[in-house]
C-alpha cells in the first residue's frame, strides 16, 4: 500500500514536472515605468507577441499583472491591469523557454530546459553545408540646394550578394558593387569606369581539412592594409597556424578597375589562440608589387594583438618598405613606413581607457607615382596620439572624453582636437535618447569649436525612428582674408522599417550662415533578402 502510494505520488510529481517544463517561463525584470506603462527587459523576446500576459513576483507569489503592448528584440512595453504597486527590478515571467527556480526569497536563477523524455529532444541532423543567401539592394539620391545656384544631384546604387555553401556545397560567393553618378553629367566609357566600382567579386572553396582557395577580387583580413587582391588566394590552417599565399594584380590606382600591368604576389603566416582573457593573434606578411616588369613596391607587414592581462587589450602593427628607386638608384634597405600602437584598459564595468599612437609616411609606388616622387618624399612623417575615456555615469548615461594630437615636421604648429560626449538613453516620460557633444580644434590654419545636440526616438512600435540634430560652428582662420566661419546647422533624419526587410531613410540638413543659406538632402531605399534552404537529414 505504501509502495503504491509512493509510486502514485512520484507519478503525480513527474506529471507536474513535465507540465512545468512545457510552460516554463523566461525571466525578465522591470527597468522603467510611467503612470500607465511598464517597460520590461529580457535576454530575448523571441516567441512573445502583443497581447501576451506576463506574471510578476508580488507579495511572495506570482501574479498575472501585465499585458504586452509592443515588442523589441530584448524589451517590451506593457500595461498593468491589477491595482498593485511595482518597483524597478521586480522579476517577471513570460513564455516557455527556461525554468525559474526559487533559491531564497526574491533570488531566482535560470536553469536550462530539460526534457522528461530524452528521445523527444533528438532533432534531425542538420547539413553543415546548408546554403544560406544574404543580399541587399540599395538606391539613393543626394544633393545640395543653395542661393548661389550651385545645385547638384547624385544617384547612387549598391548591391551585395553573399551565398554561403552554394547548392549545399563548399563553394561560397561574395560580391559588392556600387554605381555613383552625378546627374547632368554626360555618360561615356570614361565616366562609367569612374562611376562603377567592383569592391568584391570572388568565389571561395573551403575544404573541411582547413584548405581555402579564393578566385576573383577579395579583401584578405590578414592583409587588409593592402586593399583588395585580384587573382588567386590560398590558405591552409592547421591547428593554431595558418599559412597563405596570393598572386594576381591590384585594382587600378585611379578608377579601381582591373589593370593587368599592376601584378603582385606574396604570402603570410599567422598564429591564433585563445586565453581566458581573450584571443591572441600574430601575423607576418610579405608582398612584391610590380608595374609591368619593374618593381613598384616591396614591403613586409607585421601585426600582433593579445589580451594576456585581464581587462587589458593590446594591438600593434609595423610596416617596412624593402625597396627604393630614387633618381634611378635602386636600393634594398629597410625603411619604416608606418607603425600603429593601441592599448585599451577596462578596470571596471563602468570605465575604460584607450590610447593609441600612429606614425606613418606616404606610401610610394616608384613606377606608378614616378612623376610625384619628389613631392611625396618631401612630406615628412605624420605622428598622431589619441587618448579616450568612456565612463558610465548611470545605467542609462555615458560620458566620453577624447583628445587627439597630430604632428608633422613641415607644419609650424601641431593639430589638436578635443571631444566630449554625453549620451543619455531612454529618458523618463519622453522615452527618447539625447546626445550632447563639444569639439575644439586648433590647427595651423584655423581654430574653433563645434557644439552639438542630437535627440532620437522610436515611434509606432519601432516602425519609425526619428532624429533631430543641431550644430553650432565657430571657426577663426589664421589667414585674415578668410576671416571667420559661423554656421547654424539643423538636421532631420527619418528611418522607416517595413516587415519584409525594407527600409527607407530620409535625411535633410540645412546650414545658415550670415550671408547665405543652403541645404543638403539624402534619400535611400534599401531592400534586404535572406533565405535558407530546407534542412536535410
Amino acid at each position: 500500500m505504501k509502495q503504491g502510494f509512493l509510486i502514485l505520488t512520484m507519478m503525480l510529481l513527474l506529471t507536474q514536472h513535465v507540465k512545468a517544463q512545457e510552460n516554463s517561463p523566461i525571466e525578465g525584470s522591470i527597468t522603467y515605468q510611467t503612470k500607465n506603462e511598464v517597460y520590461v527587459r529580457f535576454n530575448s523576446t523571441e516567441g512573445m507577441k502583443v497581447g501576451d500576459t506576463l506574471t510578476v513576483w508580488h507579495e511572495q507569489q506570482w501574479k498575472k499583472a501585465l499585458i504586452i503592448e509592443s515588442l523589441s528584440s530584448q524589451s517590451c512595453k506593457t500595461k498593468v491591469f491589477l491595482p498593485i504597486t511595482l518597483a524597478i527590478g521586480t522579476k517577471t515571467n513570460s513564455i516557455p523557454k527556461t525554468i525559474v527556480v526559487p533559491k531564497k526569497k526574491d533570488d531566482y536563477a535560470l536553469v536550462p530546459y530539460l526534457s522528461a523524455n530524452p528521445k523527444e529532444e533528438k532533432k534531425p541532423k542538420e547539413n553543415p553545408n546548408k546554403q544560406q543567401v544574404d543580399s541587399r539592394i540599395s538606391l539613393s539620391t543626394n544633393g545640395s540646394r543653395d542661393q548661389k545656384a550651385r545645385d547638384f544631384d547624385r544617384l547612387r546604387a549598391t548591391a551585395s550578394l553573399d551565398i554561403l555553401h552554394i547548392q549545399d556545397s563548399r563553394l561560397n560567393l561574395e560580391t559588392y558593387l556600387t554605381f555613383n553618378h552625378k546627374l547632368g553629367t554626360p555618360m561615356n566609357d570614361s565616366t562609367f569606369r569612374n562611376d562603377f566600382k567592383v569592391y568584391s567579386l570572388a568565389f571561395t572553396y573551403a575544404h573541411e581539412n582547413g584548405l581555402s582557395i579564393s578566385v576573383g577580387r577579395k579583401l584578405n583580413n590578414r592583409l587588409a592594409n593592402m586593399g583588395a587582391i585580384d587573382g588567386l588566394q590560398i590558405e591552409k590552417t592547421l591547428r593554431k597556424m595558418t599559412w597563405g599565399t596570393f598572386a594576381g594584380t591590384r585594382p587600378d590606382v585611379l578608377d579601381y578597375s582591373f589593370n593587368k600591368n599592376l601584378t603582385q604576389f606574396g604570402g603570410f603566416v599567422a598564429h591564433e589562440s585563445e586565453t581566458t582573457n581573450g584571443p591572441i593573434q600574430t601575423s607576418l606578411a610579405f608582398a612584391e608589387q610590380k608595374y609591368g616588369s619593374e618593381t613598384d613596391r616591396r614591403f613586409v607587414y607585421f601585426q600582433h594583438s593579445n589580451a594576456y592581462l585581464k581587462n587589458l587589450q593590446l594591438f600593434y602593427s609595423v610596416e617596412c618598405d624593402l625597396f627604393q628607386n630614387i633618381d634611378s638608384v635602386k636600393t634594398n634597405r629597410w625603411d619604416l613606413t608606418s607603425m600603429y600602437f593601441s592599448l585599451r584598459y577596462r578596470p571596471s564595468a563602468k570605465i575604460s581607457f584607450t590610447t593609441s599612437y600612429d606614425n606613418r609616411k606616404n606610401i610610394i609606388y616608384y613606377e606608378s607615382y614616378r612623376n610625384f616622387i619628389d613631392q611625396l618624399l618631401n612630406q615628412e612623417t605624420r605622428q598622431g596620439f589619441r587618448l579616450q575615456m568612456n565612463y558610465r555615469l548611470h545605467p542609462l548615461a555615458y560620458l566620453s572624453l577624447s583628445g587627439f594630437y597630430r604632428y608633422q615636421s613641415n607644419r609650424p604648429d601641431p593639430t589638436k582636437n578635443y571631444v566630449a560626449n554625453v549620451s543619455i538613453s531612454q529618458i523618463p516620460n519622453i522615452m527618447a535618447s539625447v546626445n550632447l557633444n563639444a569639439n575644439y580644434m586648433d590647427t595651423y590654419y584655423f581654430k574653433g569649436t563645434i557644439w552639438g545636440l542630437n535627440i532620437s526616438k522610436d515611434l509606432f512600435k519601432g516602425f519609425l525612428s526619428t532624429e533631430l540634430s543641431y550644430r553650432k560652428v565657430d571657426y577663426l582662420f589664421v589667414n585674415k582674408e578668410q576671416g571667420t566661419l559661423n554656421q547654424h546647422i539643423w538636421g532631420l533624419n527619418l528611418n522607416m522599417y517595413g516587415k519584409k526587410r525594407t527600409s527607407l531613410m530620409i535625411s535633410y540638413e540645412g546650414t545658415i550662415e550670415p550671408t547665405i543659406q543652403y541645404g543638403r538632402y539624402y534619400l535611400t531605399l534599401t531592400q534586404r533578402f535572406r533565405s535558407k534552404k530546407p534542412k536535410t537529414t
